[in-house]
């Protein structure tokens, strides 16, 4: 469990500290953090992003990156840096950080503000009951427990 939420952690930071193709796809980075781990998985639905969203999740990202930064020490930042210029997987970037178990919890909180921030401001009605939709049938394909 910790290992997984390290994982998805450490993806949320590599995403947002890259330059993201917004208008390709719109992900949430647990998601893109199972299918990388469990390809089994339907993808989820692509959400098409208009000029303005795509400039709000840019700010929410650029938010998002000074938080981060402000969470790690400096020299967790340069290995983060590396990690990501040597396009390292989440899991391996995780392990690069060793993150403190309250650095962990706090970029964790971070990531999920972000996430929800987007979800609730910058997608319209309709792309959010796309993505709700999507949830609910994983869950029901796999009930009482996590998207397989």
């Amino acid at each position: 469990m910790k290992l997984k939420s390290l994982s998805i952690l450490a993806g949320a930071i590599a995403l947002s500290l890259t330059a993201i193709p917004f208008s390709a796809n719109a992900k949430p980075v647990q998601q893109l953090a199972q299918a990388q781990q469990q390809p089994a998985v339907a993808p989820p639905p692509q959400i098409q992003l208009n000029k303005k969203q795509q400039d709000q999740v840019r700010v929410i990202n650029a938010e998002v990156r000074k938080q981060i930064e402000g969470v790690l020490t400096k020299p967790q930042r340069e290995q983060l840096k590396k990690s990501l210029q040597a396009r390292r997987d989440p899991q391996g970037i995780t392990q690069d950080l060793k993150l403190t178990p309250d650095q962990g919890r706090r970029l964790q909180q971070i990531v999920a503000g972000s996430q929800k921030k987007i979800f609730e401001t910058v997608l319209t009605p309709q792309q959010q009951n796309q993505i709700r939709q999507y949830y609910q049938s994983q869950s029901r394909q796999n009930p009482g427990g996590r998207p397989r």
